[in-house]
């Protein structure tokens, strides 16, 4: 008996190793392929980082001729968690990413629910929602200036039924929310396409069963179609939230991080800290700061969507 067991294991076991043999053999060629693409990776992207580390841990303003960087420690660090702005920008983008991501969410879902049935009018909405998504982060922001200026379309519209005009650009509260309306905006469409793939993607099996059954379209919608989602929902949303911490452009665009600083977010502050007031040790210490929120999120996102898969799997 373990003379056959012996005999059927072999001829499995030698495709392996040969498979092995061959790749060290090949490891060289391919090390050569890739060595251009890791050189041009590690002089624009490796370099640059690791001088920016170097420079947190030193005090150096361009604006001041003739000096040099010099070492301060954790000095850069401590003054740039001690800033107000830098606390406020820091809570600003929280606010900013999650009141955003949850309301895309949401409206993405509706729409993905609305548009997930075929036909020639639904394809023609669908090409439609996915127009803002297309657009630069800068035209969006022009465009949208436009469309709040004092004396734009939007208060227009407002006054027409009898509303008065919001002062978007004056107002610290309207600035903000008027930030959020724009992404918003611009980035439905994005939770509209991968909510649409998955709802496409959902067996049919179960919702068969449960129109036999005679279940609602909110049991349905409830206990069969949110909990199919979730997996997606969640790593969307995750996704998402990693992508809004960084906005810069439009809020660029649209009030510069006022007024005052209540449209401030973190990428603005760095921008400001390093090109506008010179600072750049300043600048690298927030910089790093802001690479280490994005790296934990980056690591949930991996757990999630492992966790994600599995439950899937199940």
């Amino acid at each position: 008996m373990a003379t056959s067991t012996t005999t059927l294991a072999a001829p499995t076991t030698a495709p392996v190793v040969r498979r092995r043999r061959r790749r060290l053999r090949d490891a060289p060629t391919f090390a050569l392929f890739l060595l251009p693409a890791v050189a041009f990776l590690a002089l624009t992207s490796v370099y640059p980082l690791l001088y920016t580390l170097r420079l947190s841990f030193h005090e150096w303003f361009l604006n001041r001729p003739g000096t040099a960087p010099a070492w301060v420690g954790l000095g850069s660090y401590q003054a740039t968690i001690g800033d107000q702005v830098f606390r406020t920008s820091a809570l600003n983008t929280v606010v900013f990413a999650t009141g955003t991501v949850a309301a895309e969410l949401l409206l993405g879902l509706a729409l993905a629910l609305a548009v997930s049935r075929e036909g020639a009018g639904i394809r023609v909405v669908r090409s439609v929602l996915l127009v803002p998504m297309i657009m630069t982060p800068v035209v969006v922001g022009v465009l949208w200036r436009i469309l709040l200026f004092d004396d734009g379309l939007i208060n227009y519209l407002l006054q027409a039924v009898g509303l008065p005009r919001i002062l978007w650009f004056v107002d610290p509260r309207w600035a903000f929310l008027g930030v959020m309306l724009v992404d918003v905006w611009q980035w439905t469409p994005f939770v509209l396409i991968v909510l649409t793939a998955a709802i496409a993607a959902l067996p049919s099996e179960p919702f068969r069963a449960a129109q036999i059954d005679g279940a609602s379209r909110w049991q349905v919608f409830r206990y069969l179609t949110l909990p199919m989602l979730a997996p997606v929902l969640l790593v969307t949303g995750l996704l998402r939230f990693m992508d809004a911490i960084k906005v810069f452009d439009t809020i660029y665009v649209l009030t510069n991080g006022g007024p005052g600083y209540a449209t401030e977010m973190l990428s603005s502050y760095i921008y400001k800290q390093g090109l506008r007031y010179f600072n750049v040790g300043g600048a690298a210490a927030a910089s790093w700061l802001f690479l280490a929120v994005v790296v934990a999120l980056s690591v949930v996102i991996v757990k999630a969507r492992a966790r994600a898969s599995r439950t899937a799997a199940v």
